[in-house]
C-alpha cells in the first residue's frame, strides 16, 4: 500500500461514517438516533452533517499530525512509523496528503 492509498482509505472511512450518521433511524450508529431526536429541518440537518464531516476530518488530521510528529499527540510530540502488513512505511507525508484530500 502507498501513503496515497492509505489516505484515500482514511478519507473514504470519514465519508462512510458521516454517511451512516445521515441515515437517521435507519443507520447503525448512536449519533444517527440522536440527530433524529432533535428534529432538525432538512436544511439544518445538512448543515449539522457538514459540521460533523468537518469535525471528524479535523480530528483525524490532528491524530495523523500527531503520528507524523508535526503536532503533539496528547502531551508528547514524537515521530511514529506506520507500516502496512508488508512492511511498507506509510508515514512521512500523511499529514500533508490528508490535508490536501480534505481541502480538495
Amino acid at each position: 500500500m502507498t501513503p496515497e492509498e492509505f489516505m484515500n482509505n482514511v478519507v473514504e472511512s470519514i465519508d462512510s461514517l458521516v454517511d451512516l450518521y445521515s441515515q437517521g433511524k435507519n443507520g447503525p450508529t448512536y449519533l444517527r438516533s440522536e440527530l433524529d431526536k432533535i428534529e432538525l429541518s432538512n436544511e439544518q440537518r445538512e448543515k449539522v452533517l457538514e459540521l460533523i464531516q468537518l469535525a471528524v476530518g479535523e480530528a483525524t488530521h490532528a491524530i495523523i499530525c500527531g503520528i507524523e510528529g508535526t503536532a503533539s499527540l496528547g502531551s508528547s510530540q514524537e515521530i511514529y512509523k506506520l507500516l502496512d502488513e508488508n512492511g511498507n512505511e506509510l508515514t512521512g507525508n500523511l499529514d500533508a496528503l490528508l490535508f490536501e484530500r480534505l481541502e480538495g
